[in-house]
Parts: C-alpha cells; structure tokens; sequence
C-alpha cells in the first residue's frame, strides 16, 4: 500500500512553501489503484489532506479549531487546520499534472502564524 507520505522537513519555520517530493511514477501508481476502484479516498481533499498531516512528524490539528478548503485558480484547493501549537498547516492539493481530474495529492505546504 502505497501512502501520501509527506516527505519534506517541516523545519521552514518561516512560512515558505515546503514541496512535497512524490514523484510521478508514485502518483502513477495511485492514479492506478483509484482507477481500479481502490482508494476512493484519494479523490476527497479532507481525506487526502489529514492522511498527509498524520505522516507529518510532531504535527497535530486542533480539531476544536475551523479547517477550511477552498477552491483556488488552475484546478487546485488550498486546505487550511488549525494546529495545536497555535499556528496552521496550510496545504496546495492539485492533480498529477496540475490537471482537472484523478486523484488529488499535497503539491507543497506550509507552517505559518495565524
């Protein structure tokens, strides 16, 4: 089983995009099993999103905070939760290939002060 592991640091304390380094043959892969019927999750941002920041080492949402999604220009969503240690995750969610459909993964994200 192949996961949306987050496999950047998460050390840029100073809000700067932090890409995340899947490759294309691992969104392949993904875009394959959800074809295949498996993983219907991988088209949900909410769903895409909380797997990628429980891979996450030390993160963790406060889930008594709002989280939001919103749609952003050039077909992605923008996932904003709030974290325990006061400040939020924010997460760029595209398609493979910056496209309008499949699967959705984390393209970058980010640790910033509310």
């Amino acid at each position: 089983m192949l996961m949306l592991a987050a496999c950047g640091s998460t050390k840029n304390s100073d809000g700067s995009w932090i890409e995340n380094d899947i490759t294309t043959s691992q969104l392949s892969s993904l875009q394959r099993e959800y074809d295949a019927g498996h993983r219907a999750g991988l088209n949900d941002p909410i769903q895409v999103s909380r797997e990628f920041i429980s891979s996450l080492s030390g993160i963790e949402v406060d889930e008594s905070g709002e989280s939001v999604i919103e749609e952003q220009d050039g077909h992605k969503q923008l996932a904003v939760y709030p974290l325990t240690n006061g400040k939020s995750i924010e997460l760029e969610l595209a398609h493979p290939n910056d496209g309008e459909e499949g699967i959705l993964y984390v393209k970058r994200y980010r640790i910033v002060t509310k």
